[in-house]
Parts: structure tokens; sequence; C-alpha cells
């Protein structure tokens, strides 16, 4: 026989690390079962099972992470007491103990999240009148009970979505049952991008260059935002596409794929937009503002999600609510780019002619990250900025700096005239990625193209004037301080006297991207091909 015992209790966001130890009874020469088994959460009271990853060992000690928010399948557990148990092979389960220690300071864990309308509270507690480690499960609304909140108004504007929704489910039904699918058609589609760009266009001109298009009919579906309407024969063709597909790709966040109620032989893959895991996305930002509920099915019908490196498959197995097995470390298709000599040095031309200045001098790309919760009311602090000093930074080094602004920033950067030979607002032109190419100092924040520019081992500068209001409101995945492969700055005084001296820490890029980017070299997009779209290879 084997006694299990927790001895501590982690929350790092929506995980929890359980930490603890095995006391072995019996023979000594009894076999090592409970290290191949593993932990569930059983309730009592209902009979429901949760089954937990499986435990890491390290002799006599155990430690298992999990996503709160994903356990029971892929949502939070439901209200009520859940009991950890341990299961081994050809062994009965036993019950996991609390260690004496824990029960004392059980009381001072909080809940796992707060929001404006709703808490959500785990706790480790002695809950059967025995030393069992159980976690008490509490949700509810903030102020009312939900039998006392009012039923929203009826509404014209309420009414009017739901018979479109309805429509569009019909739609999608219909299709489903009067065309027999054929195992070959494959959908590229977002709800935020007007025409195929990023992954999606990657893995869509490599099909096409491969000659797959000969025996995969492919279907694209864009539209410029979230908040635009599609055409009214749009409104027919997209539930259709996703009727008949038997792959879909997307790149971002996509309510129209949340409600529908696909066949278990769809395959769908997020390609997300960015490259890597640096800022938190999705279900990591449960009780931030803007987060999502616990109980949204957004993300959750995903078949596979791609990832740059084994080192964030945890991060974004975190933000879509998706088991760990399910995002596939495969590389970033668009980052394949930065592996090609010959369409660097083109594309190089190709900026220098576009932008004349940049020609022979030292170039600094300052290419932030945006402020508020989206597109509507998306800002950048440009107070912060001192272009004149700036100015007079770049004739001293004669450099140019260009200003490539998130698309999502409403207010554009003005400059001056008279700094118009060594300033240049890019933000409408090009992709960012081509002023890469040419930019010998990257100044950003929290911009997640730190991944791509690190495959070049450039120097970076992170100027974070507000990093503490950034990490309470968004928060990142690991320790800023720790994580950026570059100088951190908090004033632009700062900023200005680091590319002056020079001063840069350069050295943290090299080992940056050995952590995160998992292939290094340019076969991402034949990968996701060839694992997950047509599935030659295992992922």
């Amino acid at each position: 026989m084997h006694q299990l015992f927790v001895e501590s209790i982690e929350w790092s966001r929506v995980n929890v690390t359980l930490r603890g130890r095995i006391e072995r009874t019996g023979s000594p020469s009894a076999p090592d079962a409970p290290q191949i088994g593993c932990l569930f959460l059983f309730n009592p009271r209902t009979d429901e099972q949760a089954v937990l990853t499986s435990p890491e060992w390290a002799g006599d000690r155990f430690a298992v992470r999990f996503n709160a928010m994903q356990v029971f399948d892929q949502y939070p557990l439901p209200i009520g007491d859940w009991c950890l148990y341990y299961a081994a092979p050809d062994h009965e389960p036993v019950a996991v103990h609390i260690d004496a220690g824990l029960a004392i300071e059980a009381a001072g864990y909080g809940g796992l999240f707060s929001a404006a309308t709703y808490r959500y509270w785990v706790l480790p507690a002695n809950v059967i009148g025995t030393d069992e480690f159980c976690l008490a499960i509490n949700y509810r609304p903030v102020g009312k009970a939900d039998a006392e909140r009012p039923k929203p108004k009826p509404s014209v504007k309420r009414s009017i979505r739901a018979i479109r929704n309805a429509a569009y489910i019909a739609t999608y039904e219909i299709c489903r049952r009067l065309v027999r699918k054929n195992g070959r058609r494959i959908l590229f589609t977002s709800d935020s991008r007007p025409e195929l760009s990023g992954n999606l266009q990657h893995i869509h001109e490599r099909m096409l260059e491969r000659g797959l298009d000969k025996d995969y009919k492919l279907y694209t579906a864009f539209k410029p935002s979230i908040r635009a309407r599609r055409p009214l024969h749009e409104k027919v063709l997209f539930p259709y596409y996703l009727a008949v597909a038997d792959v879909i790709l997307l790149d971002d966040f996509h309510p129209m794929l949340y409600k529908v109620d696909f066949a278990k032989d769809v395959t769908i893959i997020q390609v997300w937009h960015a490259s890597g895991a640096f800022k938190t996305v999705g279900y990591s930002r449960i009780g931030k503002p803007g987060g999502p509920s616990p109980f949204s099915d957004a993300h959750k019908n995903y078949t596979y999600a791609l990832v740059s490196s084994e080192h964030d498959v945890p991060f974004y197995a975190e933000a879509f609510g998706l088991p760990d097995e399910r995002v596939i470390p495969t590389g970033i298709p668009r980052m394949d780019l930065f592996f090609d000599e010959k369409y660097m040095a083109a594309t190089r031309e190709l900026v220098y002619e576009a932008v004349p200045i940049t020609r022979g001098r030292k170039v600094i790309l300052f290419a932030p990250t945006f402020r508020g919760r989206g597109p509507s009311n998306a800002y950048y602090d440009y107070e912060q900025l001192d272009l004149p000093a700036l100015y007079q930074l770049c004739e001293e080094l004669d450099a140019v700096c260009v200003f490539k602004m998130h698309p999502f920033v409403i207010q554009a950067l003005e400059i001056p005239e008279e700094f118009s030979d060594r300033f240049i607002d890019a933000t409408t032109s090009r992709e960012i990625n081509d002023f890469l190419f040419v930019a010998d100092l990257v100044v950003t924040d929290y911009s997640s193209l730190v991944f791509e520019y690190s495959t070049l081992n450039r120097p970076m500068i992170f100027f974070a004037y507000d990093l503490d209001e950034y990490i309470s409101s968004r928060d990142f995945y690991e320790d800023f301080v720790d994580f950026v492969p570059g100088k951190i700055v908090r004033t632009f005084d700062e900023l200005l006297e680091a590319i002056r001296s020079g001063d840069l820490e350069w050295e943290k890029v090299a080992p940056f991207a050995r952590t995160h980017l998992g292939h290094l070299d340019a076969g991402s997009t034949d990968r996701v091909i060839d694992q997950l779209v047509i599935g030659t290879e295992q992922p």
C-alpha cells in the first residue's frame, strides 16, 4: 500500500500545481506502481470524475499541474467538493491526503479569479471529516443571486441577432445534411482580416507551390473585422463552407466558429497570428479587464493549435483551454522567411526602394503594441515621446527612425515636417516583417515581434513606461524582466541614453531564440501541412 500527501498548492493565473510526497508501506520490494498511475478528482455526491494530467515524479516526491479552467471536459469544475484520488494500474484508487501544514494554511488561499460579474473559488478543504485532500468549488455572481437578477429586456436589436444566429445555424445544418464530405475540402478563414495574410497565407501559398490544390479543394472566407457584416451572398456561403469543410484553418478569435457543433471528423487548426507566448491572451486573461468567461465556448472546438516550441506549449494550452497534447510545436509558418537568405535580400532591396532614406544608414524601428482593450479604443501615449531629442540622436548616429505603430491604434503619429528627413511613419505601408530585415535596432515594449527579430540576432530595447499598469491589466506568461531579450527602460531619456551608449544587453538575444524557437529552419509551413492539414506525418 502507498499513501500520497499534498504538501503545497500553487497558483499561476488559471493553472494549479499540487506538490507532495508518497509514503511507501508494506514490502520493500513492492512495485513502484504509483509512479505510473494518474490523479483524478471525484465528487462523492454526483459520482463525477475529472482526470488530471499524470504527475511528475522525483524520487518519492510528485508534482501535478493542471488548468483549473479546463479540468471538466475543457470547462471549470462544477460547484461542489472534489476529492483527490490516485489510481495505479491493477490497484484500487486510493484517497490522497492533505498534509497537516497545508490544512493549517488552507484558509489563506483566495479565489481563482474575480471578475466584474462573477467569482470562482477553488480552495483546499477538509470537507468530509477526514484528512483526505479535497477542493471546494464555489461559483457565484457578484451582488444579487441569479434568481434575483432581472431578465434582459426584449429589444429589436436582440431579436434581430437571435434571428440571424438561428438562420446561420439552420443554413449550416441544411448544407451539412445535403452535401457529402469527401475528405479533401480545406477552408482558410478569418473574422478579422480582409484577405489571406500571415500564417494562413504562407500555408495556402505553399500548398499551391506543392500542387496540393490538384488533390484538395481550397476555400477562403474573410472579413475585415469582427464588427463588419458579411454581404448577403456570403451569409449563405460561409456556413456552407463550414458544413462541407474537412479541415478549417483560422488565425484569430472567430466567434462564428464557436456557434457550430462540428462533427468529430472535422479538423480545426488554430494557427494564430503571433509567433510566441508573450503577453497573455484568451483564457489566460480570466479575471482581467476584458477577459473571457471560463464557461465560454470560444477556442474550445480546436483540434490543434500551433506553437513555436515545446517551451510554449503550456501557455497556448492555457490560452485556448486545450489539453497540452493538442498544442503542436511545428514552428510558425510566417517565420520561414527569416531563414530564406534570398528572400530577405530581395525584401531589403524593396524596402530601400520604397523608403530611400533607410539606405546606407542605421535604421531604428520603433514598433510598440497598443494600449486599450481592442480596436474600438486602442491608443498609444505619444506624450511619452520626445521627438526633437530623438531626431538629434538620429543626426548624431546618422540614423533614421521608422515608426510602425500597431494597426489598432486609432490616432496616427504626427511627424513634424522638419523631421521628415530622418523620421517616417510606415504604419500603413508594407508588412512589419519587411522592416525587421533592414532594422539595426528595434525599440518595442510588449510586442510579439521579438520572436521574429531574435532569429536575426540583432539588439532590442524595451521601452516599458507603463510596465506595472500593463502587468495588472494584461500580464505576461513569464516574468517580463527575465523574459525579454534586451535592455528595459522606463523613460524616454533612458531609451536615448541606451541607444547612444550602446548599452543594449544584446547577449540575451541568442539564448532567447534557442528557448522559444524550437525549429530554427524554413520548414515550419511544411510541418503544419504534413502533420496537421493533410496528415501524412504524425504530429
